[in-house]
């Protein structure tokens, strides 16, 4: 008796939304970049002591030093972040004649 194998159908992979398909590799290809393209690097800023004076913030110090040239570009509240991380005084408990750290754009530009 002869047996009959039946194999199994062969299937082609088709792409059914091309504009998805292009989006999920494009995507793909981004978030590739991104995990080995480094940061930009900021060890190499140089900070100055800064003594609080009464009314400042670090909102209204970041501000000034965007206004003077540092990262013009930048949001606002990334500055105010790098300030305080610099710093090691938190927003809330900053208050005159406190010390903080700031960029010193002579230095460091």
């Amino acid at each position: 008796m002869i047996k009959l194998t039946k194999e199994p159908p062969k299937r082609r992979l088709r792409i059914k939304n091309k504009t998805r398909f292009v989006l999920f590799i494009t995507l793909l290809i981004i978030t590739s970049l991104m995990i080995f393209i480094p940061k930009e690097s900021r060890s190499n800023i140089e900070y100055k002591p800064y003594r609080v004076a009464f009314g400042d913030t670090y909102w209204h110090i970041a501000m000034e030093l965007q206004e003077a040239g540092y990262r013009p570009w930048a949001e606002i509240r990334d500055i105010v972040h790098e300030l305080v991380k610099v710093s090691g005084i938190p927003a809330h408990e900053l208050k005159e004649g406190d010390t903080i750290y700031i960029p010193d754009l002579k230095e460091g530009r």
